[in-house]
């Protein structure tokens, strides 16, 4: 039903993406006039009210390092209203970062408004997403925030202007539904654009009569008597006449007023004339109905998967590692390394933007954004070694007698209990495994905490290493070292570490002259085998045998449950771009079924077995030019998989290693499940999604959906009785096909050469060799399992690290010290039930000596846990996402006491004697 219009709020902005079909600097310099111009406008007419920066304040910070002298004026604008500014620091991609990642992203956001002197805009302000993931209400409430405009993701055929957007855990926001065609653009398309090929100059009666049109499109759409007019689109400059436009619009009398305001104004005005709206609850992600640009672009999440994986290893590294081990020591006296880690989530977060996080982007952004992760990674990758080494240099080790020890350390909530592999360093030729390697062993021994002694199995050996380090105050060092790889059942508690010692066995050759066996005790060794026969091997937990062709059966020994046929590989073209896979008319599909394997065992041993599986795939070399099939030239396209058994370990642990000789291709991981069901899960920022396998009639849509879904680590699928989950590190693009087996399809890759307004390039083609790290697991439906899914996920993506030093002289690096008394085995924080998932330990933004830890409810149930430290608790405080005091947290001593509802995502402020 139409809408009357009675007053329309023109709200002027520019959607600014950092980079695009431009590179930075370029789009930096076009920043740089726009901000002089509205400078200089908004100081001469104060009829220009107000101009909206995009939500970002990134974009302050690269204006002024080119017009350092303009700050006052800028900040004076800013602070008396007329320049908005916030929430955000970049407007991000909802699926392809963490969730962490848009909580960090909205709290620099915060601050650098703050710091301007000015309260941010309090709108989930994401005009260009390509989808909205299901706890972002909550997200944007945590902040303060009750509405959100939005665009994409919705059906688009003159949806309602205002819906209410409920989130997984029911909180509930107002949201903005922008209209499908012109979006954030509708009253510059409407009203300016029109008027470009004229250099803007306008004519009367044509300005009016396209406001009375856009008066009838916008009331279609409507639920109450105003409307807003987004006056800009992306990279605009401003209109300076816009006073005299909305004037003469006012002036013609059409039936509404024309006021020129900021969006809180909208907003305020719009809460008091709201009434029943249509309700959405979740993740919204409906393929484009209708509209111009109405579309989710899906396969954005399998673009320049380099990108992606570089993505996730660096928030693993920082979320993981750099910023609990920061608060771990902080506690032993160590500073913690704020001001370091702000930067490497800076760099981090200024790849968030979708146009540059999906890869679809011309290639010299995506180049940068590669020194981007290089610095985020190397400032994050050097907190991390300061923070081990500051635990492992001051072990108390008075009474223990060895040679070196290996300090162990678990970055997850989960208990170590099973078979894991470190490296450590022995001087070079110091064992028999270097000089006596033909007696099949080595001569040291392992020892741990208690001086137990620790079996182990030994992998690799590699010989004549360098070895660096620089003492505090002195040059750098060298030495020759042989770096040792073993695999050993190690107990290593939640959050905390365990020190292992070794003891080397003196060797001692015949002197001259001398008739003598050396001086040495028999070499230990762990002799054993996981293999039941040539292409079978079973730890207990799981069996795998490998066929000739390079697939997999994985049988649960724990439910009986066979998955055979597993790690196909399927190969298809794509003449599409860095937004969309695009089959040509006739696109001829390649698979490794018929492929000859070679298969070899790397080692084989009681505690862990290796598997290499080789095979090459004949493809075409390329698209053919006319786009409509592929070449007839063909390249082989070589796959390499390594998988990894552990004893009593039910995850199979897998590296695909491909060399991308081919263009215009996309590669796929093709796991059949066997399960039949018509559901299914996955990850994404704070939720597990269940999903239909059944896809609706999407034929008469703009868009076409193919089953396409994101997620960010976790596919997982099971009958209600087994159940299969695959797990992998920075892949995001999954499906499970409506076939007789149920198969999980993996993206690994896609090859594109397309790039926007430009002629294209080789970047987008990935001609190189490619690493993927994922995992495959078998479990038995039970109501833990969905916890059992996460926790095995997250020490899957941390794995553990070790550091190992010579027992005696502690060589220092840097200043920070302490007492040389630290345990040998300790845990610095437990959490309980295993449906609290935590997703972050960080000091607090605004306080010293605070800390703030947050989790999250994977259940749908309403959960009481605890928080335990390895110290008392003089304060805590639930806070919200922005970290401000909401209530006091009970605790009682070293235990924090919490509940949680559904789904919900709980921090708390904590501080300690």
């Amino acid at each position: 039903m139409t809408q009357p219009i009675e007053k329309v709020y023109v709200i002027s902005h520019t959607h600014w993406d950092r980079e695009w079909y431009q590179d930075f600097q370029g789009y930096r310099i076009r920043l740089v006039y726009l901000l002089d111009e509205l400078i200089e406008k908004m100081e001469q007419d104060p009829a220009y009210r107000h101009f909206m920066m995009d939500g970002q304040t990134i974009v302050l910070e690269d204006y002024l390092d080119i017009r350092p002298e303009n700050r006052e004026r800028l900040v004076k604008l800013i602070q008396d209203g007329r320049i908005s500014i916030g929430p955000w620091y970049v407007m991000p991609d909802e699926f392809l970062v963490s969730g962490e990642s848009l909580i960090r992203n909205l709290l620099i956001g915060y601050r650098r408004s703050r710091a301007f002197g000015a309260k941010p805009v309090k709108s989930g302000y994401i005009t260009d997403i390509f989808g909205h993931n299901s706890q972002f209400p909550q997200i944007l409430h945590g902040f303060g925030i009750d509405h959100a405009v939005l665009f994409r993701g919705f059906y688009g055929d003159a949806d309602a202007s205002e819906i209410w957007w409920e989130g997984a855990d029911g909180t509930r926001i107002l949201g903005l539904k922008l209209d499908e065609d012109r979006s954030y653009g509708d009253f510059y398309f409407f009203i300016r654009w029109p008027f470009a090929d004229r250099e803007f100059q306008y004519d009367l009666e044509e300005l009016i009569e396209r406001a009375k049109g856009m008066l009838d499109y916008k009331s279609k759409r409507a639920t109450t008597s105003i409307i807003a007019g987004f006056d800009g689109v992306d990279h605009i400059e401003i209109e300076p006449r816009l006073p005299w436009i909305l004037k003469t619009l006012n002036e013609a009398d059409i039936g509404a007023k024309f006021v020129h305001c900021s969006l809180e104004e909208y907003v305020k005005d719009l809460r008091e004339k709201i009434g029943d709206l249509p309700k959405y609850k979740g993740e919204q992600r409906s393929p484009g109905y209708n509209g111009v640009n109405n579309w989710v672009l899906a396969n954005v999440l399998s673009s320049r998967i380099h990108l992606k994986m570089n993505n996730q290893a660096c928030e693993v590294l920082i979320e993981k590692w750099a910023e609990p081990w920061g608060v771990f020591t902080s506690f032993q006296g160590r500073a913690y390394p704020k001001t370091f880690l702000a930067k490497a989530w800076e760099y981090l977060i200024q790849n968030h933007p979708h146009d540059s996080i999906c890869g679809c982007s011309i290639d010299q952004v995506h180049r940068d954004m590669m020194y981007r992760f290089d610095q985020s990674r190397l400032i994050a990758e050097g907190m991390v070694r300061e923070q081990l080494l500051y635990v492992s240099n001051h072990h108390g080790l008075s009474d223990q007698d060895g040679d070196q020890v290996i300090t162990v350390f678990n970055a997850s909530q989960t208990d170590i209990d099973g078979v894991i592999e470190v490296e450590f360093a022995m001087p070079a030729m110091s064992d028999a495994a270097s000089t006596m390697y033909h007696l099949g062993g080595t001569s040291f021994r392992l020892y741990d905490h208690e001086r137990n002694e620790i079996p182990y199995q030994l992998l690799e050996l590699r010989k004549n290493s360098t070895r660096m380090w620089r003492p505090y105050r002195d040059i750098p060092y060298s030495d020759t070292v042989d770096r040792c790889r073993i695999a050993f059942h190690a107990r290593v508690p939640s959050y905390g570490y365990a020190a292992y010692v070794t003891k080397h066995t003196p060797l001692a050759a015949p002197g001259p002259g001398e008739y003598r066996a050396p001086n040495l005790t028999a070499p230990v060794r762990l002799l054993g085998s996981m293999a039941v026969n040539a292409n079978t091997w079973e730890n207990g937990r799981i069996r795998v045998a490998v066929h000739p062709n390079g697939t997999i059966d994985v049988t649960d020994m724990e439910t009986g449950r066979c998955y055979p046929g597993l790690l196909l590989f399927e190969d298809e073209a794509d003449i599409g771009e860095g937004w969309n896979h695009v089959s040509p008319v006739t696109n001829e599909v390649f698979t490794s079924y018929g492929s000859n394997a070679q298969i070899s065992v790397v080692y084989d041993g009681p505690l862990q077995t290796r598997i290499r599986i080789r095979t090459s795939i004949s493809i075409p070399h390329a698209i053919h030019p006319q786009e409509t099939r592929r070449s007839n030239e063909f390249v082989a396209i070589e796959i390499t998989t390594i998988l990894e058994v552990r004893k009593n370990d039910p995850i199979l642990r897998c590296r695909t290693l491909v060399n991308n000789r081919a263009r215009d291709h996309r590669l796929q991981l093709l796991i059949p499940s066997g399960l039949q069901t018509e559901h299914f899960h996955t990850s994404t920022p704070f939720d597990f999604v269940q999903r239909s396998i059944e896809q609706p009639d999407y034929s008469g849509y703009m868009e076409k959906a193919r089953g396409t879904v994101p997620h960010n680590g976790i596919i997982s699928i099971d009958d209600g009785s087994c159940g299969l989950a695959v797990y992998s590190k920075g892949l995001y693009e999954a499906a499970v096909r409506r076939d007789g087996s149920r198969t999980i399809a993996l993206t690994l890759f896609r090859s594109t050469g397309k790039e926007v307004l430009s002629d294209g390039g080789d970047g987008g083609q990935l001609l190189t060799e490619l690493e993927f790290h994922y995992a495959i697991s078998t479990y038995a439906v039970n109501e833990m399992h969905t916890s059992r899914l996460w926790h095995e996920h997250q020490q899957f993506v941390a794995g553990i690290r070790s550091l190992d030093r010579k027992l005696g002289k502690v060589v220092y690096e840097s200043l920070q010290r302490r007492a040389a008394d630290l345990s040998l085995l300790h845990s610095f924080l437990q959490v309980e039930p295993a449906e609290l998932i935590v997703s972050a330990i960080k000091a607090s933004e605004d306080l010293n000596d605070s800390y703030v830890i947050r989790l999250f409810n994977i259940s749908a149930d309403y959960v009481e846990g605890s928080i335990k430290f390895d110290r008392k608790v003089i304060s805590a405080h639930y806070v919200n996402l922005d970290e401000e005091v909401q209530s006091e947290a009970p605790f009682n001593e070293h235990v924090i006491n919490i509940t949680a509802s559904a789904k919900q995502i709980i921090s708390i402020q904590i501080s300690f004697i």
